[in-house]
């Protein structure tokens, strides 16, 4: 009876607990816009401000980012970057058609 209590009590516990939070990645051609940069992500297509840890972060360069999607209260995409996960090198740029 003792055990079948503990086991409950802990079975509680696990489901109180929080539940870990995922990252987002964004990974695409990042360029520069007046007072921001800004990522162009090749999942969905969106351009997203890049705030946070940008340190690592540089214009020209494909990268993948961790952190957060987030909108602003104007519906602003940007993305809260907690580590830049791979850097692939200078963008590809396309040619420009007549």
């Amino acid at each position: 009876m003792r055990h079948k209590l503990t086991a409950l009590l802990l079975c509680s516990a696990l489901l109180l607990l929080p539940k870990p939070t995922h990252a987002d990645t964004l990974h695409g051609c990042v360029s520069s816009a007046p007072n921001s940069v800004i990522l162009l992500n090749e999942g969905d297509q969106q351009a997203y401000d890049l705030v946070g840890d940008t340190a690592a972060v540089k214009v020209g360069e494909r990268v993948k980012v961790s952190g957060k999607k987030k909108k602003d209260t104007s519906g602003k995409r940007y993305f809260l970057v907690e580590k830049v996960s791979k850097n692939y090198g200078a963008c590809k740029v396309s040619p420009v058609t007549p």
